[in-house]
């Protein structure tokens, strides 16, 4: 529910309050230190009520629309922002470490509020690691799978079926986040990122499979 704030130049209309301090991550009511009109923007100095953490952070507002209240101010940033990524088990950091790599790099980005990057950097860690995968129970074809494309190393290189219909999704909404025109325009990042979930899941399932198949010959 929007609702005003005084600032320097007077009441400000802002849709909302901060419910998280972006230090502590935890959920707070944030203190009021003042307020300023900058332009089209308004940046609210607050500061986080928890006394493990007591911190001033800055939350930032653009001017979106005018209402029969007065130009309203939508909340678009908290700076500054402490940015937690995924983390990945040892099976995965094995498998592929440039995936882990590079999925910190493109989720750090999308925390920061750079959505129009981050996406193709999903699609990138998508490509290392099937590729990194596959790689390892194809040595001698590395150099080839390399320079395959991802949609045709999928088909040709990953064996079950249900994996190789999800990764092949990835690929199709990753290259969404890399092309002037969107063919899947219903779906956004979060979508690829829960295709890479997915495949994530297939590889450790693969892996423990047959780490256990190793340690518990037949015969014996």
């Amino acid at each position: 529910m929007p609702f005003h704030i005084q600032t320097q130049s007077g009441n400000l209309l802002v849709d909302v309050n901060p419910e998280q301090c972006p230090v502590c991550l935890h959920a707070v009511h944030p203190l009021e230190a003042g307020a300023f009109l900058i332009g089209r923007s308004i940046e609210r100095v607050l500061r986080c009520p928890r006394s493990q953490c007591g911190r001033v952070f800055i939350a930032r507002y653009q001017h979106t629309q005018n209402t029969p209240n007065g130009p309203l101010y939508s909340l678009r940033e908290q700076l500054p922002l402490t940015i937690v990524v995924s983390q990945h088990n040892e099976i995965i950091k094995a498998v592929s470490p440039d995936f882990v790599a590079i999925y910190a790099e493109a989720e750090k980005a999308e925390l920061s509020g750079l959505k129009l990057i981050c996406g193709p950097g999903y699609r990138k860690a998508l490509e290392f690691l099937i590729k990194d995968y596959v790689i390892r129970s194809h040595a001698g074809k590395a150099d080839e799978i390399k320079r395959l494309n991802l949609a045709k190393c999928i088909t040709e290189y990953v064996p079950d079926e249900k994996v190789k219909r999800v990764a092949a999704r990835g690929v199709w909404l990753g290259n969404d986040e890399t092309h002037y025109l969107r063919k899947w325009e219903e779906k956004d990042v979060k979508d690829p990122k829960a295709l890479i979930r997915l495949t994530l899941h297939w590889i450790e399932m693969d892996e423990l499979t047959q780490q256990t198949l190793r340690d518990m010959p037949e015969g014996k």
